[in-house]
């Protein structure tokens, strides 16, 4: 709806004035997005989550996940980890710095001045895991853990759980540590460290487990610091002298979900699985399940991406040769528990160690013989959300014993260890939301797949590896998509909204008066606007006709247009006339037309005397009164003007005043 307002000026025939022109917006309902998995949010633009795209682990061993297809790394020279590193980038994939959890190179691969002796245990199943503080894209927490040192009375020495604060603005932007080097938090604790996020998608969590004891800690990591942490006592006991040292050892997982805790324990041979409140830090509702594999104990944990299958891995700890004990993996269906697991494969020979998710969906799988004898290739589960021996180990388009090849890099006995929400991915993802916008559709893990089967949800089906679509009408949808591999179906669902593009309505046309101006008003809060003018404000002036048209984008990064055109409306009264039929200037009368607006003139003489009406703007004064012709002289007269279109509204008529001379 337009609501013009004009300002006039009843002494001069030309008006003069400002027409303010309010588009109002209507708001419409962005809908909280739903899901069967995690799915991307719809209420914000898609902004880069490539935090954990880049990988160093083992011996100088690298992959690079930014271009959705997993790339051997082979620029990294420096870092020898035996257990578990940790790496991060920023949003866009650009690597910041890794650690083994003694030292932190800068993304040149220089070591960093002052962050060079942290107390982090290279030897520890989980020695370092690296969180950005929130709020500050700057600045960077590494949590290390030191190892348990055991004297001979059973007394032992250790640093425990420590932080240190890589500052990126040092070094011009290379990053070090400022002020906090090695800041103690809580000593002793095993060899397991893991973190997600908070339920409000902001702040993390940070779980270690305690030695001798059952107590979990999480410290909330927030954009004020750290918490004090909140303990929850649940499940077994860990701890003991020397001789107990390996119920320390084994990895610890969050679910990239933040609902679900999963620990191994070597020295119990002990898998765990616990319920994590995400909101409250507490670990509780212990479920635990005793591995009966002679020689081998539990060491890798690792969720699927919908977190809803578990794996983990059991490899021969003791001796440096060969192992004499095959290595396994098995799949654990969380739906059931820690019941009845699934024997994904025995490995002859070599050491299945660390396993870690990544962002094409796929688990990757360390592999060794010792610290000497290392692998140049890590094994890979290649569909960790079905079912089984459906999860395809080594197995890769009916290619078995396809592994990952490091291009003569080496494997030891981990891979990095990253905050696990970085990995709450969907089987599928989307991009462009917005009413009338493409939507395209993209599989986040095309492994083993060879059909596809889509469902948009609007009656429209595909069988294209990545279709689009253009949805008829904003709302939900369900989106269904099925694999077929070997004959075999898959099927997952996600629900995303179509949203509405906001409205706006600069009207049709606008009638403008020579002389005065308009402010053209596209409405307020959106996060861009761009003119046909050029400009990139909320409002602009004109003063000439023709169209005029804005794009806005508002919060879910959704454009949408609108065009008014500007009618430039030209009149005239002349100031003189000569009625004396010579068929020149014998009517006066405004000159300009407009079918939308409606006249009333009205002329007086000196005396006041009405000596002419008209309300039909073709229709003008012939110098007569009651067909007798009036007297030269000078006239007063007023024309009240009205807008007769629906999208041009007056609080008033227009009224212009003047004189004209009648000459005989």
């Amino acid at each position: 709806m337009l609501f013009p307002c004009f300002r006039n000026s009843l002494s001069n025939p030309f008006l003069q004035g400002i027409i303010v022109i309010f588009a109002f917006l209507v708001h419409f309902e962005v809908f909280s997005q739903s899901k069967l998995h995690s799915a991307n949010p719809s209420t914000d633009c898609p902004r880069s989550q490539k935090q954990a795209e880049i990988w160093y682990f083992g011996d100088k061993a690298g992959i690079d996940f930014r271009s959705g297809t997993a790339i051997p790394l082979l620029d990294e020279n420096v870092m020898v980890s035996v257990t578990s590193s940790a790496v991060i980038s920023d949003s866009a994939g650009n690597l910041l710095f890794f650690t083994d959890g003694k030292k932190v190179w800068n993304r040149n691969f220089g070591l960093m001045t002052y962050a060079n002796a942290l107390e982090g245990d290279p030897g520890v199943t989980q020695p370092c895991i690296i969180i950005p503080v929130p709020d500050n894209p700057e600045k960077y927490y590494i949590f290390t853990i030191d190892m348990i040192g055991f004297n001979p009375d059973n007394s032992y020495t250790t640093r425990g759980l420590r932080y240190t604060i890589i500052d990126m603005t040092m070094w011009g932007g290379l990053g070090d540590s400022r002020d906090t080097i090695n800041f103690p938090l809580l000593s002793p604790v095993c060899n397991k460290l893991t973190a997600v996020k908070h339920s409000n998608g902001k702040d993390f969590w940070v779980l270690v487990h305690q030695w001798d004891s059952d107590a979990f800690y999480s410290y909330l990591v927030d954009s004020k610091g750290l918490s004090v942490p909140v303990v929850s006592h649940a499940g077994s006991f860990t701890g003991g002298g020397a001789a107990a040292i390996t119920n320390a050892f084994g990895y610890m997982k969050a679910s990239p979900d933040g609902n679900k805790i999963g620990v191994a324990i070597a020295g119990l041979n002990k898998v765990e699985l616990f319920d994590f409140n995400s909101t409250t830090g507490v670990v509780s509702n212990a479920k635990s399940f005793a591995t009966n594999d002679t020689g081998i104990t539990p060491y890798g944990v690792e969720f699927s991406s919908d977190s809803k299958k578990l794996y983990i891995s059991l490899l021969q700890i003791v001796g440096d040769g060969p192992p004499a004990r095959s290595s396994k993996i098995y799949q654990f269906d969380l739906l059931t528990g820690l019941n009845n697991p699934v024997l994904i494969d025995s490995i002859t020979g070599i050491r299945i160690g660390g396993m870690q998710l990544a962002k094409d969906g796929r688990i990757y799988v360390s592999r060794t013989i010792n610290t000497f004898d290392k692998r140049d290739s890590i094994d890979v589960i290649y569909n960790p959300t079905r079912p089984g021996s459906e999860c395809n180990y080594n197995l890769l388009n009916h290619l078995p014993d396809s592994r990952f090849s490091l291009d003569g890099r080496k494997s030891i006995y981990g891979l990095p260890n990253f905050m696990q929400s970085y990995f709450d991915i969907p089987l599928f993802t989307y991009d462009g939301v917005c009413h009338k916008d493409i939507t395209r559709f993209n599989i986040t893990n095309k492994a083993n797949v060879d059909t596809v089967f889509w469902e948009f949800g609007d009656g429209v089906t595909s069988s294209d590896i990545s279709p689009q679509h253009v949805y008829p009408l904003p709302g939900k949808y369900t989106i269904k998509l099925t694999e077929t591999y070997n004959g075999k179906n898959y099927t997952d669902s996600v629900v995303i909204n179509i949203l509405k593009l906001s409205a706006i309505n600069l009207g049709d046309t606008i009638l403008l008066f020579s002389g005065a101006s308009v402010i053209l008003h596209a409405g307020g809060n959106y996060m861009q606007y761009l003119w046909s003018t050029g400009s990139t404000d909320s409002l602009i002036t004109v003063e000439d006709g023709g169209n005029y048209t804005v794009r806005v984008k508002d919060n879910n990064c959704c454009f949408n247009e609108d065009t008014v055109y500007v009618n430039l409306f030209k009149y005239y009264f002349p100031s003189a006339f000569t009625p004396n039929t010579d068929g020149k200037n014998d009517i006066f009368r405004m000159i300009g037309k407009d079918p939308n607006i409606a006249m009333k003139l009205y002329i007086y003489d000196r005396w006041g005397q009405l000596v002419f009406f008209s309300d039909q703007m073709d229709k003008g004064w012939d110098g007569t009164l009651n067909g007798q012709p009036c007297p030269s002289d000078t006239y007063v007269w007023i024309a009240n003007l009205k807008f007769l279109k629906d999208d041009i509204i007056t609080k008033d008529d227009i009224v212009f005043k003047g004189t004209v001379i009648l000459l005989r």
